[in-house]
């Protein structure tokens, strides 16, 4: 089966692998950056570890003026850890003061696991017992540009298999004077359908599912669409048709769905409701999450990492997206149905026992 889509302006392999290779490259800009500090955080796994006592702590706020003349002046706090710790390695005892700018959500755990007196466990150099890891194996702050390259490395491969694709099998040009949506395919025209996990009507044949995706776009409702082609399968199969339906007389039907005075509505009720599914779903896997990851940390600290922040929020947006969805699809329902499904339904009854009468 051979298939010819006409979408105009087609681009070039050269094109889509110049953008995959850019979408490539500004996603290993941070991986980059954070490179010096992974390597260190991974050759550390191999020290060796000790309990270190936490001789001093201090947690200090640093407030001040942020924001802009735009959005308005507002206080920011950074906080930084002044602490000290000491460790014996090999009978000698070592000493370690520092002071590093942490997050909120780190500054209380300063103060609720490594109070003063406390002990910690840290990694150190056996070369150098000096240099030392208070927090070993903490790979958490290289998630974020790992994500970030995983995801420019996936965007810019969808388009390598798109240029690799044009490549291999490149698409004839497209006549500029066919207009139509209807693609070209030399498969003898059916009206096999099916329905997707979604309860939509999809069919078998490329250019009738072209013309039932055009007509919904234009608001005709599944009902309608399996009743229209229903029709035309029972004019097809009918020995004294007289007009045998092919591509042409779909594009004709698709010219009728285009000229019909209705505002485009590309199905947004249905999408609606297909979106609300899949952000409910994904709600109560965050949900879930929530209770078992956010919840039981913040009762302990009081605050959250990036992370839970994350969680929480999205958790929150996806309950909140989902009550919207819902209520956008049915006020969209209320004028989706602007009459084209039932005019073309009556006309395919028309055609059909038109000839008959004739």
């Amino acid at each position: 089966m051979e298939i010819q889509l006409g979408g105009p302006n087609q681009s070039s392999p050269r094109a889509l692998v110049v953008v995959g290779i850019v979408l490539f490259l500004l996603g290993c800009i941070w991986p980059v950056i954070a490179l010096g500090d992974f390597t260190d955080e991974l050759e550390a796994q191999s020290w060796n570890t000790v309990d270190a006592r936490v001789v001093n702590l201090e947690i200090e706020e640093h407030r001040y003026e942020c924001g802009d003349s735009e959005s308005g002046s507002s206080t920011c706090t950074d906080y930084y850890a002044n602490y000290m710790l000491q460790y014996v390695v090999d009978g000698i005892t070592y000493s370690h003061s520092d002071e590093v700018k942490v997050s909120h959500f780190e500054s209380r755990v300063w103060e609720v696991d490594y109070p003063k007196d406390s002990t910690r466990e840290i990694a150190y150099d056996s070369e150098d017992p000096n240099n030392i890891d208070i927090d070993q194996g903490n790979f958490a702050p290289f998630i974020p540009p790992a994500l970030v390259f995983l995801f420019c490395t996936f965007l810019a491969s969808l388009f390598f298999i798109g240029a690799f694709r044009e490549i291999i099998n490149p698409r004839e040009p497209v006549n500029p004077d066919e207009k139509s949506d209807i693609p070209y395919s030399d498969e003898p025209l059916h009206f096999a359908s099916t329905k997707n996990i979604w309860g939509e009507l999809h069919f078998a044949h490329p250019s009738v599912e072209a013309l039932a995706r055009k007509m919904k776009s234009y608001s005709c409702t599944d009902a309608q669409i399996d009743e229209f082609f229903l029709i035309c399968k029972k004019q097809q199969n009918d020995q004294d048709n007289p007009k045998p339906l092919s591509r042409d007389w779909l594009v004709e039907i698709e010219e009728i769905v285009e000229n019909h005075d209705s505002q485009e509505s590309k199905d947004l009720a249905g999408n609606f409701l297909k979106g609300r599914i899949v952000v409910a779903g994904l709600g109560i896997i965050l949900l879930l999450l929530s209770l078992a990851i956010v919840l039981p940390i913040f009762l302990k600290y009081g605050a959250l990492p990036w992370y839970g922040w994350v969680l929480a929020l999205g958790t929150l947006m996806s309950i909140g997206l989902s009550f919207a969805l819902t209520k956008m699809a049915q006020e969209m329902a209320k004028y989706s149905d602007q009459g084209l499904g039932e005019m073309l339904v009556k006309f395919a009854k028309e055609e059909m026992y038109g000839y008959h009468e004739d």
